[in-house]
């Protein structure tokens, strides 16, 4: 069976989307699929499997399609990792040449755009719910067009497989694979470890944050509760790990709060780093308004460091409240402070939390996934 993945990034991209769609391809190999690949990409890199078109020349939707439209003609099925413009693409491919397709439904994007460009502050799923203008309403038709009309939709959580369901989707469509941080080749280094922890103040308590930097993140309820934090701990640090359009203003959120001497700006670091960084920290917090399953919730529990986040979305499928992590409501800077509070005093909680979130981890199977995977494929050629 021949399976073309179109995705957005790929390796040499850094991040956990391009590093489980790597690994997805071996694994599918492994069982006796025959896969290509077509990307975006910053530059050119040999491999006969995978086709990448330069971000940096012009035409480059034009080119992708072109080339995705020759290598579909060869295809049993097309397996999307991008509901815009990849699975638009793939849409359009099903009714040039009948060929199915499957999209991994991770994110919705038209919630995630609209939001980003500050066209709506409602949460997702109120955002299906109400009809708007049209420049939002012409976002969530496509997206619905491109999900109703494909041959399956793979979404990663429960909480998806209900924003799914909202948008439409057939339930019989829609299957639940849960992702899973199995395919990390790179384990923890303890030198790069050490290295690390070489840059903290000594004596201090670190929280590591990683996220790409959007409105919905939460990064600035992080900052806000430093200063309480430090008048009952003494020297609090905050590390951010990524990049994104907030940077500039949770900068000035820092510096109008006094803070630069302890929020960390690290940018993006290489995907086998993360979870060093994790590793090295004192707490993980994750302040988000919006996650379908988080990579990095998954990662905080391989790297064992206790972990607060937000009973939104799916991450309540990944940490229940007081037993692998502790939930808060999003930027509620009350209980984001209290639970912060309650693992830095408390050792015994936060080695209960990091002890029960091991256990749990082996829920969210990389082996489940691709048997998942490999089942949906073959039952839709």
């Amino acid at each position: 069976m021949k399976v073309l993945i179109a995705t957005g990034i790929y390796p040499p991209d850094i991040g956990g989307p391009a590093t489980i769609i790597n690994s997805l391809v071996h694994s599918l190999e492994q069982r006796g699929f025959r896969i290509e690949v077509i990307t975006y990409a910053d530059k050119n890199v040999s491999g006969d499997k995978v086709h990448r078109i330069l971000k940096n020349r012009p035409f480059k939707f034009l080119r992708y399609f072109v080339k995705m439209l020759i290598l579909a003609k060869k295809t049993d099925i097309i397996y999307v990792t991008d509901v815009y413009s990849v699975g638009y693409f793939a849409y359009l491919l099903k009714r040039f040449l009948g060929k199915k397709y499957v999209i991994r439904f991770a994110g919705d994007a038209a919630w995630e755009t609209a939001t980003a460009r500050s066209w709506t502050t409602d949460y997702i799923l109120d955002f299906e719910k109400k009809v708007y203008g049209q420049k939002i309403e012409k976002l969530k038709e496509r997206r619905r067009l491109i999900l109703l009309q494909a041959d399956g939709v793979i979404a990663v959580s429960n909480f998806l497989s209900t924003v799914a369901e909202k948008i439409g989707v057939a339930k019989n469509k829609i299957k639940l694979i849960y992702n899973s941080v199995d395919w990390l080749e790179e384990q923890i280094d303890p030198r790069a470890v050490e290295d690390i922890q070489k840059h903290f103040t000594p004596g201090s308590k670190v929280i590591v944050t990683a996220c790409r930097l959007m409105p919905w993140k939460g990064i600035d309820g992080i900052i806000r509760i430093l200063k309480p934090l430090q008048r009952k701990f003494g020297v609090v640090q905050l590390l951010v790990l990524g990049a994104g359009p907030e940077l500039m203003k949770l900068q000035r959120l820092t510096a109008q709060l006094a803070l630069n001497e302890q929020v960390k700006f690290i940018g993006k670091v290489q995907q086998q780093q993360v979870i060093n960084y994790l590793r090295a920290a004192n707490l993980f917090i994750l302040n988000t308004n919006y996650e379908g399953l988080s990579h990095t919730l998954l990662e905080a529990m391989k790297a064992e460091v206790p972990i607060i986040t937000t009973n939104v979305g799916g991450n309540p499928e990944v940490i229940e409240h007081n037993q692998e992590g502790l939930l808060v409501e999003y930027n509620n800077t009350e209980q984001l402070l209290a639970a912060t509070e309650n693992i830095f005093s408390n050792p015994d909680l936060a080695t209960r939390l990091v002890k029960n979130a091991k256990t749990k981890l082996a829920k969210f199977n990389w082996q489940e996934n691709i048997n998942q995977t490999a089942r949906l494929l073959e039952e839709l050629k």
